[in-house]
């Protein structure tokens, strides 16, 4: 059985530029597009609509395996 790698929000800016965000517990996209990457209920980083491109979420939910 292999270990599941840590959970990690990336966001790819309009630049090019990829962040990390290991610590985030969710992700929001509002209707003009801006997006949040959330800690629990408190807002942790803010990206507007014009400035990120795409986002990747990887094991952002934790729990037992699907049988």
């Amino acid at each position: 059985m292999t270990e599941a790698s840590e959970q990690t929000v990336t966001v790819r800016t309009v630049s090019g530029e990829e962040l990390s965000y290991p610590w985030a517990t969710s992700v929001r996209v509002d209707r003009r597009g801006d997006l949040r990457v959330m800690h629990g209920l408190r807002q942790r980083a803010f990206h507007p609509c014009a400035e990120w491109a795409s986002y990747t979420v990887a094991n952002l939910r934790s729990g037992p395996a699907a049988s």
